[in-house]
């Protein structure tokens, strides 16, 4: 789903509640078609640190107002490295 061309121009994507994992934080992480992403929630998404680790690297997620990584296991490294990339923008 994260590499559909169909995704191009979404503001908002909410996937919470999935069980996405590390690799599905890959694969979003990945995604050029999601560049124009200003909110992305993935709460309850079991992303842990790998996958945030990718989401923080991210070069197509510059542009995110917000994104919710609530409820999801993050070790203090994963989330420092959210909070060095997204600041306040990111709710873990």
């Amino acid at each position: 789903m994260a590499s559909s061309p169909h995704l191009a121009g979404l503001r908002m994507l909410d996937l919470g509640l999935n069980r996405l994992g590390a690799e599905g934080g890959r694969a979003l992480a990945s995604a050029p078609h999601l560049a124009t992403l200003a909110e992305l929630g993935l709460c309850e998404g079991t992303i842990g640190d790998e996958g945030a680790l990718a989401l923080a690297s991210s070069p197509h997620l510059a542009g995110l107002f917000k994104l919710y990584l609530d409820e999801n296991v993050i070790t203090a490294a994963g989330e420092a490295a959210l909070r060095t990339r997204f600041g306040d923008r990111v709710s873990v």
